[in-house]
């Protein structure tokens, strides 16, 4: 165990995890793909959607627009900053799934000569939202570029507009300092993660968007990945298999696929 965290240590280059504490008073929306917006969401924000919330400060700093053309294809300009995201997870100490009433704008959606009713220029909706407790979301990164962990001061949302969050605090540490243990050992995590790396309980799974590029453009089929994810209330146990290292930030013990440290 002591060979493989002193190897682990020394192929980690300059990585470092980043943890960002979040307060989403208003819930947060994100939906599964090919369904209604009155569907249920995910109960986490998904590795992509973390990324996109990432890349939006970045974006209004004027380094770029939010979407870009790549081979032909119209793809989000979070893809200039994917090569700098090792690794993107978030977790919450419980979270409970609603149907919030929403009025929606629908005007664009109607035929031109009924532009001038007003009468049909908004509906009500049902959308499905996730709720945490306390208000309180957590975003771990792991990234190669130590700058582009200050955009995390600058996340102001995270999916939709709407889904406003403010950020009370972001602890930015070496990966290779927060290592705990690697290929073995048991841990109780808040965040998800990927179901190959570790045994679970108290979980359930969830596939997930990953984080490649093909993601990012026009796709209707995602490449998605399977997760465990809390149940709602308390926290993901188990033990680390072979392909997992355990990181610890402050008092969150974070589980992480080996791949990203070497």
């Amino acid at each position: 165990m002591r060979t493989e965290k002193l190897r682990a240590l020394k192929s980690t280059g300059e990585k470092y995890a980043v943890l960002v504490k979040t307060r989403a008073p208003a819930g947060v929306s994100v939906y599964y793909p090919l369904t209604t917006t009155a569907a249920p969401s995910y109960p986490l924000p998904p590795p992509t959607t973390l990324a996109g919330a990432l890349a939006y400060p970045y974006i209004r700093t004027g380094k770029s627009i939010e979407l870009i053309e790549e081979a032909g294809e119209t793809c989000s300009s979070t893809i200039l900053i994917l090569d700098k995201i090792v690794y993107a997870a978030a977790g919450a100490e419980g979270w409970m799934p609603a149907k919030d009433v929403e009025r929606i704008y629908q005007l664009i959606y109607q035929k031109k000569e009924r532009w001038s009713s007003l009468e049909l220029a908004y509906t009500v909706g049902v959308r499905g939202n996730i709720y945490y407790l306390d208000d309180k979301l957590y975003l771990l990164y792991i990234l190669i570029n130590k700058e582009l962990a200050n955009y995390a001061y600058g996340i102001t949302r995270i999916g939709r507009k709407e889904n406003l969050v403010s950020v009370e605090d972001v602890t930015v540490e070496e990966l290779s300092k927060v290592i705990k243990s690697i290929g073995s050992g048991t841990f109780e995590t808040y965040f998800y993660l990927p179901e190959e790396i570790a045994i679970c309980t108290n979980h359930e799974i969830i596939s997930l968007p990953k984080l490649t590029k093909e993601n990012f453009c026009r796709t209707t089929f995602p490449i998605t990945e399977r997760h465990c994810v809390s149940k709602g209330l308390g926290a993901v146990r188990g033990e680390l298999k072979r392909a997992g290292v355990l990181i610890r930030i402050e008092d969150f013990e974070i589980p992480i696929p080996r791949q990203v440290v070497s």
